[in-house]
Order: C-alpha cells, then structure tokens, then sequence
C-alpha cells in the first residue's frame, strides 16, 4: 500500500495513483492493511445522491465497529479505518478503474479527512503576501475564474482550485494546502512547495451581482459567517449524526477566527482589477 502525505497526514492508500505523485512518501512504511469486517455487520448512516464518474450516483456511507464503508452503488466501495489514515478497496484488483478513483480522490478522501477533524472547504484559495484568503461560492459563480486571474497578478499566487483543508488549533484557523487539486494536471499542483499549514485569517463569499459595476466587500454577521461554513464544506450530505455534529462545532467555532465577506461579483473580466484591490486592501 502506498502513502501518500495529504493535508498534513500520512494516509495508506490500496492504489499508486498518478495524481497523487507529487504527495507519495516512498521511504515511509504503510499501516497494516485493515481486516475488512464482514459486510452484514455493518449499518447504514447516510444515503444522498452524488456526482460521481460522470453521472449522478447513489453514495451509501455505512459504519461497524472497525470503521466505515463508502461505496458507490453497482459501482465501487472502500473501507476507512475508524481513524481515517488507512483505505482498503472492497473488491482485490489490481488496478483502480475510472470511476473507483474519482470516488477515492473525492468522497473517500474528504470522508477520511473528516474523521480526524480536517474539514475540506469547496474553496479557491490564493496568497497575497504573508495572508491567505479562501474563495466560496456556488458553483458557476466564479471562483476558479478569480483565482486564475489573481494569480497572474504581482505578488498573488495559487493555492488551491477546488478544495481546502482546514482545521481549528490552538493558533486558529488553519489551511493545509498540500492536497490534490484534481482540476489541475499532476506536475502543476499549486501547493507543492508551500508549508503544511497556512494561517487563515479571511473568506470572501461570492454572491451573483447583475450590475456592471463592482460595491465593495460586506462583512457578513456571526450568525451569517457560521453558515458559510455549514454550506460551504465538502461532503456534508455523506455525513451521519456523529460527523455532523462535529461540523456544526467546527463551523461555530471557525466563524470566530476569520474575517468573513460577501462580495456581489459581475462575472466580467471587466471587474477584477477593481475586485483585486478591495482583496488588496484586507490582507
């Protein structure tokens, strides 16, 4: 079993995966492979539609005493010890087809990422300086567009494109950027090179805006920045009672630590150096 070093843990992995190469620990010894517990005695905790491999999938989330079962249905499943650092596939094969390694790349991950309390945030993320500001919005609203376009600007970089790993410590909020971002090609992952945790201190919402011109950033009450991050972390829907409730925790506490903003955003080009200075102007 592989291992590969992912938001700033070591996770024994059943494949070698090519987009996950520029992560691999080649010297570092895997945990033992898990028993993969008889299937009758495993229950149900949560069931949602997913889109997974190109199609909307039904994806059954189910718990035993030794872990968890993620499985695709007619399709694919993994077991996730109870701890989240070691992945084992239900089916022996050799090789991982298309669609188990979409489900291992995404919902696996983020579930077993979860189990040790790292949360992923459905999020662009970019540098200006020494500060971080993540990027939410629903999807079509501009993030990746951004982003792009910040990251060509002097003094920004890339961080993340899709998915930021954050955690609560006793410095606050913290990102963990060394995660794959599956929308970019394997040699040209963004936080290869970066540190293992980057304070983050500011989140700027993306809201549609049918105007022309661009009004500035709105801090968003306490109550409104909790619900950012309620609605704006990765796989929440695969979640049953015990994860929820330490995602509610999560969202209430991480609120506190950030600046959170709303941003009414013109998806135009038109309006990004304008929106580039107000991002300027917080960090």
């Amino acid at each position: 079993m592989p291992v590969y070093r992912l938001a700033g843990r070591n996770f024994s992995l059943p494949y070698s995966l090519l987009e996950l190469k520029p992560f691999e620990m080649p010297n570092v010894l895997p945990d033992p492979a898990q028993f993969l517990p008889d299937l009758y005695s495993f229950s149900l905790i949560s069931q949602t539609e997913g889109w997974v491999g190109g199609s909307s999938r039904r994806v059954e989330v189910l718990v035993s005493s030794m872990g968890y079962l993620l499985k695709i249905v007619d399709g694919c499943g993994f077991f996730i010890s109870s701890d989240g650092k070691t992945i084992t596939a239900i089916e022996s094969q050799p090789e991982v087809n298309p669609l188990g390694r979409e489900t291992l790349l995404g919902p696996v991950l983020v579930f077993a990422l979860a189990l040790q309390n790292i949360w992923c945030l459905h999020a662009s993320a970019v540098l200006y300086k020494e500060s971080l500001i993540a990027i939410v919005g629903e999807s079509g609203y501009g993030k990746s567009t951004l982003a792009a376009y910040l990251s060509l600007c002097p003094g920004w970089r890339l961080v993340a494109d899709d998915i930021l790993p954050v955690q609560l410590t006793a410095d606050g909020l913290i990102a963990s950027p060394r995660f794959p971002q599956l929308k970019l090609p394997a040699d040209s992952q963004p936080s290869v090179g970066f540190p293992e945790q980057v304070s983050l201190k500011n989140i700027v919402l993306l809201e549609r805006h049918g105007g022309a011109d661009v009004s500035g950033l709105v801090t968003l009450a306490p109550a409104q920045a909790v619900q950012c991050f309620l609605a704006h972390i990765a796989g929440t829907r695969m979640f049953g009672e015990y994860l929820l409730e330490r995602h509610l925790y999560f969202s209430s506490q991480a609120a506190q630590q950030v600046a959170t903003y709303r941003l009414p955003y013109p998806h135009h080009r038109e309006a990004l150096p304008k929106i580039r200075k107000y991002l300027e102007e917080i960090c």
